[in-house]
């Protein structure tokens, strides 16, 4: 794939607004594809060589002091039987649903996520969970 904001660059696929072609060594790709097939990156909800090249740059720039984060994770809707959860790093929004006593994040396709776990956070749907008798699952540790 090739996305280019403009000059000679020759185009394999629609030009994507706002964003800039970066090149990386064919090494540091593969390791990429690698990464992507792992359950950490599942978990963080990365997709694709531009979310893994997006997060990495974030990181750089934050530890220099050039770049400062939203929060990860907000709160957006409650609806029925899912929550919605705005993910600022990734800029989408995650459908978080509770259904049959299992929980699914539409972003991650897992039962088991970033998002859903922020979803247990929001007291006001903790709440509502159990009063419909939902079960939750045991908060997961804090890392020390």
């Amino acid at each position: 794939m090739t996305y280019s904001t403009g000059g000679t660059a020759k185009m394999t696929q629609k030009a994507r607004p706002n964003w800039d072609k970066i090149n990386v060594p064919a090494a540091m790709s593969d390791l990429i594809d690698q990464y992507l097939q792992t359950d950490i990156a599942k978990q963080r909800g990365l997709k694709s060589k531009s979310d893994v090249a997006t997060e990495g740059v974030k990181m750089l720039l934050e530890r220099d002091g050039m770049y400062i984060r939203r929060p990860r994770f907000q709160h957006l809707n409650m609806y029925e039987d899912h929550v919605k959860v705005i993910d600022n790093e990734m800029g989408r929004i995650a459908s978080v649903y509770f259904r049959h006593e299992k929980i699914y994040c539409d972003i991650c396709d897992a039962n088991e996520c970033i998002h859903a776990d922020f979803a247990l956070t929001i007291p006001k749907v903790v709440k509502i969970l159990e009063e419909k008798g939902f079960p939750l699952p045991k908060p997961k540790p804090k890392p020390t």
